[in-house]
């Protein structure tokens, strides 16, 4: 599943990352990898990154244009769903970059 982009821009000294364009709603099992103890915390990640994408939806198409206009690389944030297998005792995403390459953004 694809939660996010990343544009990376290249330098003398190799790859930056210019922008992170995340989904305006995470999934609990992406979110869970952002934390040691899921059950303890209080699961704030990225709500206040959804309350702005919710305030004004611009702010995605915004950062995915720039992306567009500068980044040489961009890569997929993606998650694994280990929900869907019932013999995994896992209840975090994996969370990795997939490189897109070729076509248009």
């Amino acid at each position: 599943r694809v939660v996010g982009l990343v544009g990376y821009v290249e330098t003398p000294r190799g790859l930056r990352s210019l922008t992170t364009v995340w989904a305006g709603n995470l999934n609990d099992e992406a979110r869970r990898r952002y934390y040691k103890r899921w059950y303890a915390s209080k699961k704030k990640a990225f709500t206040k990154y959804a309350a702005k994408v919710k305030e004004d939806p611009s702010v995605i198409d915004k950062s995915v244009e720039l992306a567009q206009k500068y980044c040489q690389v961009i890569r997929a944030i993606c998650h694994t769903q280990v929900s869907m297998i019932k013999s995994l005792r896992v209840k975090k995403a994996h969370i990795f970059e997939v490189q897109v390459n070729g076509g248009d953004v």
